[in-house]
């Protein structure tokens, strides 16, 4: 596949977006701080599967 200014754009793009939406989701998770929130966050993520929560949890391990 030739790689065109248009193609590179959008992977540019696509990464930039990726970027953005795991900062956000870093902040989102950042905001359950107590140990309620903490619990409450706990139950949310054990009602999906390990592959659904693994970018969830790999934040959570490394705060």
């Amino acid at each position: 596949m030739e790689m065109t200014a248009t193609n590179m754009r959008n992977i540019i793009s696509g990464r930039m977006q990726a970027g953005r939406a795991r900062r956000r989701l870093r902040r989102e998770i950042a905001a359950y701080r107590t140990p309620a929130e903490r619990l409450e966050l706990d139950l949310i993520l054990g009602r999906h599967t390990e592959e659904e929560i693994a970018e969830i949890d790999a934040i959570l391990r490394n705060t």
